[in-house]
């Protein structure tokens, strides 16, 4: 009888060690392709924040250069706009020298003379 138990068993014996040695594979198999994923998941976002922190980098030196681009506008300008600021003032200068030259004749209100320099 035992024999006969042993015949019965033995073929769900067998079928049961497949069966968790299928099931112990297949675990592993999935467990691998999860690691897979995870892997190619990581690559991925490195490669994009590898390509937006470029992007970031191009536009801090395209801002940068702008910023240096305007900076030397302005210094021109106002290097243009001191120049003509001094040559203003040499000019007042100049004219106010040449009105106290001329002779003080009692006259009231403007005469030929301070005219002329008034004309120039």
């Amino acid at each position: 009888m035992i024999a006969a138990i042993n015949r019965a068993a033995l073929p769900c014996l067998v079928a049961g060690v497949l069966l968790v040695a299928a099931a112990g594979l297949s675990f592993l198999a999935v467990s691998k392709i999860g690691a897979m994923i995870n892997e190619a998941a990581a690559s991925a976002r490195a490669e994009r924040d590898a390509h937006w922190a470029a992007e970031i980098e191009r536009a801090n030196a395209h801002a940068a250069r702008s910023i240096a681009d305007q900076a030397r506008e302005a210094l021109r300008v106002e290097t243009a706009a001191n120049d003509r600021i001094r040559a203003a003032e040499q000019e007042q200068l100049e004219l106010e020298k040449n009105n106290a030259a001329l002779p003080d004749g009692g006259a009231c209100g403007l005469d030929h003379g301070r005219v002329r320099l008034l004309a120039r």
